[in-house]
């Protein structure tokens, strides 16, 4: 039985170590204790009691691989080498590093219960403000924009962004739906507009903000500016235009053999989404078995990118907009399949289901 080796505990990890698990010596290796499914960390900003939920041990995860605490000093062809000096030895190499946040959003560091508390923090903050500014056009910033008016009607939120338009990257129809929507809720946008004063990007803040010469009025300053590719500590490789790690048509990094990478920090062509590991991840569980029995890479299809960039963006339980990847173009779906698909419960029984925990 090949044996396989996963950088990474994240979803892109977590999913490809669960498909392999029958088939290979899996071993996965992640510096956190628990996985943190942040899809749901917007609303828990919100709503406290999703925290314990959405923070989900790894102990469950696999049937007969195992998932190796430590972090990854150095990942080459055939090992893995742990920052505390262990060699992990593997046939195949997946790296699977994920992309980091600001706070409260995501992780800072190894440490979960930092992350928790962080979230906390900013929820008491959020409910202590009258008024919010968003900084950030993209999913988070919107996502958080219709999380806020849901649970807080009263309080004014104003997104602002440099973009011209909403989730820049993505359609023109979506960015409309979604625009239409906040709106209506009562969020003030203030798009195409240089953002000054934003004194640091790491987290919630307070201070004086300005936008297009005006002062922008606001107890808390939520920044939302964008995920950062995680990159893996590989021996060799390069980083693309897109500050990914540039990968060939088999996703594998520059010259490496026998080192695939997914997810967040590989330049995929994909978005850095949770929609783009769902194509990634079972054309690699296909590539990885037709390695494992033997056939050369070259021989195999290439991995191809979704032909249209696809999201799932709930504003609250109810509200929101999607693009599903369904159709060349995608297809604009409406705030009730949304909210099936996502945001009634942004899919943490799914998560918790997954990984042994059961749906509550």
């Amino acid at each position: 039985m090949k044996r396989v080796v996963i950088v990474g505990g994240g979803y892109a990890g977590t999913l490809l170590a669960r498909a392999l698990d029958d088939v290979a010596e899996v071993r996965l290796v992640e510096p956190r204790d628990r996985f943190v499914h942040n899809v749901a960390a917007i609303r828990a900003i919100v709503d406290p009691s999703l925290l314990d939920r959405l923070i989900i041990p790894y102990d469950r995860l696999l049937r007969r691989g195992s998932v190796i605490q430590g972090l990854a000093a150095e990942v080459g062809e055939g090992r893995v080498t742990l920052a505390d000096g262990t060699t992990i030895e593997g046939d195949i190499v997946v790296t699977a590093t994920g992309s980091g946040y600001a706070r409260p959003f995501k992780p800072q560091s190894a440490s979960v219960q930092k992350f928790a508390e962080d979230n906390r923090a900013a929820g008491d903050a959020l409910r202590a403000a009258n008024s919010v500014a968003i900084v950030g056009g993209g999913a988070v910033g919107v996502e958080l924009a219709g999380e806020i008016v849901a649970a807080y009607p009263g309080k004014r939120v104003t997104l602002l962004a440099s973009s011209p338009s909403l989730l820049p990257g993505y359609s023109a129809g979506l960015s409309a739906a979604l625009t239409r929507q906040l709106m209506a809720q009562g969020v003030t946008l203030r798009l195409g507009t240089r953002v000054e004063g934003l004194g640091s990007a790491d987290g919630p803040l307070t201070g004086a903000l300005s936008a297009g010469g005006q002062a922008i009025e606001a107890d808390l300053i939520i920044p939302a500016l964008g995920a950062r590719p995680v990159l893996p500590p590989l021996a060799g490789g390069s980083v693309g235009a897109s500050g990914r790690l540039a990968v060939d048509r088999w996703l594998r990094p520059g010259g490496l053999r026998g080192v695939f990478a997914l997810g967040d920090a590989a330049g995929t062509g994909d978005m850095m989404t949770i929609v783009a590991i769902t194509r990634q991840e079972p054309w690699l569980v296909k590539t990885l078995k037709a390695v494992m029995a033997g056939r050369a890479v070259e021989t195999l299809a290439p991995y191809t990118p979704w032909p249209v960039a696809a999201i799932i963006v709930p504003l609250g339980p109810k509200a929101g907009a999607s693009l599903l990847p369904v159709t060349r173009n995608g297809l604009l779906v409406s705030p009730a399949i949304t909210r099936a698909v996502k945001g009634r419960d942004l899919l943490i029984p799914r998560y918790r289901k997954e990984f042994g925990y059961g749906a509550t």
